[in-house]
């Protein structure tokens, strides 16, 4: 919330003036901090990021020595590694099913502690950027239910990226991204591209699965990315059985491009579209797929009331 006099302050409490004191702060700590990157011309969003938030991973500790823990020359603070069978580990565990719930609790994809952990926490990665709870707005502190004084200093997420390892050399299943940007007052345009781009690189990613559904908002992140290979484009398996599966060959070149100034998706291109309604447009398609043609997406064209159509080229008719 931003108080910009002094009966607001008044109104607002002991936690107001904190908060307030606390932004003058980050405010004039940002406009001199400089990010140090392995990335040129970073778009001043991103900076943004980069100067509020702070890196984090989450995994067991033997899988460490496989992780770049410097994604682009940004260290990990040591303080921000943590080991999920530990217990230093719990206040931002919860504060991930916390946010794991306001963003997918509508779409009754909420998981479960024991999949995150078994599935993700432990033998892959949670990645995200985070930053202590008094830093947050009060939308998303009720969310993570630390609205007391004493959780002030209790290290949360703001982003969270689930990667998953596969047995395939250097691919990886991305399970699922959501930011609290879904629920802040002030939310921070971005934050899911540069987690992603930044995950990929802590993982050292050359091939990223993933499933997601033909109507996702969400997609535009991944499209950023590379063009998303269709595996599927009708998937029972999944609790939701309009979701299409896919891989994205990961290139450091393109991945780093949509961080840069001046970057946009593309606009262009596509032989035909699915739109995301589309039901028979859709299952013809998988159809199509099972018998041996290969397709990609290559970008999305957004429409009135929600709805949008993904155009897609033919690599194998």
């Amino acid at each position: 919330m931003a108080l910009s006099h002094t009966s607001s302050l008044t109104t607002f409490g002991r936690r107001g003036i904190r908060l307030f004191a606390n932004s003058q702060r980050d405010a004039a700590s940002c406009s001199s901090k400089t990010i140090h990157t392995g990335i040129d011309n970073l778009a001043p969003r991103y900076s943004k990021i980069l100067s509020e938030c702070e890196p984090y991973v989450i995994t067991h500790k033997n899988n460490l020595s496989e992780l770049d823990l410097a994604p682009f020359g940004y260290q990990i603070k040591e303080e921000h590694l943590y080991d999920p069978t530990r217990l230093n580990s719990r206040h931002l565990i919860n504060s991930l099913h916390h946010l794991d719930a306001a963003c997918f609790g509508s779409q009754e994809m909420v998981t479960p502690r024991w999949v995150m952990f078994d599935c993700g926490e432990f033998p892959g990665i949670v990645f995200g950027f985070g930053r202590k709870a008094v830093k947050l707005d009060d939308r998303v502190r009720h969310a993570y239910k630390l609205m007391d004084d004493k959780d002030d200093d209790i290290f949360v997420p703001f982003s969270m990226w689930v990667a998953i390892r596969c047995a395939e050399e250097g691919a990886w299943f991305g399970h699922h991204f959501s930011s609290a940007n879904f629920i802040a007052e002030k939310p921070m345009p971005g934050v899911g591209t540069i987690t992603k781009v930044f995950g990929m690189k802590l993982a050292k990613i050359s091939k990223q699965y993933g499933a997601t559904q033909w109507d996702n908002k969400s997609l535009g992140i991944h499209l950023a990315l590379g063009p998303m290979n269709l595996l599927s484009a009708f998937t029972p398996a999944h609790t939701h059985p309009e979701t299409l599966t896919y891989r994205i060959d990961i290139e450091e070149e393109r991945i780093v491009a949509p961080l840069q100034a001046g970057w946009k998706p593309v606009q262009e291109g596509g032989g035909f579209y699915i739109d995301c309604i589309d039901h028979e447009g859709i299952r013809k398609l998988h159809d199509d797929i099972e018998k041996g043609s290969r397709y990609r997406i290559i970008r999305i064209e957004r429409l009135e009331h929600g709805r949008q159509r993904l155009w897609l080229e033919v690599l194998v008719q």
